[in-house]
């Protein structure tokens, strides 16, 4: 029988068993003054929402064949990219009224800061980027971009916490990403 094996990037969508963009969506909720990002936020980690794969499942479905395809979003966002589409979506609500300061580290910054200062899960140095070319010549249509995409993620994400639940608890991923003791430290020094 025909199989095609599919091979997606970092996953973004509700129900994500490790929610990247927690990191993020976190510190909006905490009114955290400003979100760092290392290299100046040009880092690439691919992003693939989990609806894009669903579609991809889908034509790969209605055209049966072996091979093996690639499936990751129609854009590959820096992690600035992200930050912004994750601050713009909280726009929308009402209750917000908190705008971060974005702190873009160079190489110089991070090696004279904390090393742990400026780390996001979009840090991949070089970048990594799918080929989906094969997948779209077999006709695939992706359903949106990572910023078309995010929203129903970010609900998802507000919900558990607005109900007690914290997406990531007990997941070691998050914990140096979440600890702001060398952002405090950076802003202190900053302001003297």
């Amino acid at each position: 029988m025909p199989v095609t094996v599919i091979r997606a990037s970092t996953v973004h969508g509700e129900g994500a068993a490790r929610p990247r963009e927690w990191m993020f969506i976190k510190r909006a909720l905490e009114r955290r003054p400003a979100v760092f990002l290392a290299p100046g936020g040009v880092g690439i980690d691919h992003t693939t929402a989990a609806v894009n794969t669903a579609a991809l499942i889908e034509r790969v479905a209605a055209v049966p064949g072996s091979r093996i395809l690639n499936s990751a979003d129609p854009d590959a966002p820096t992690a600035l990219q992200i930050t912004r589409a994750i601050a713009a979506h909280f726009t929308q609500f009402t209750w917000y009224d908190h705008v971060w300061e974005e702190i873009l580290l160079d190489e110089s910054q991070d090696s004279a800061a904390d090393p742990s200062l400026g780390g996001h899960p979009g840090d991949a140095r070089p970048p990594i980027i799918l080929n989906t070319t094969a997948s779209v010549d077999l006709g695939y249509v992706p359903v949106g971009t990572f910023a078309e995409t995010i929203p129903d993620e970010i609900n998802w994400l507000l919900f558990l916490d607005r109900v007690g639940f914290t997406p990531g608890a007990g997941d070691p991923f998050f914990g140096p990403l979440l600890d702001y003791t060398a952002e405090d430290r950076y802003l202190a020094a900053r302001t003297d």
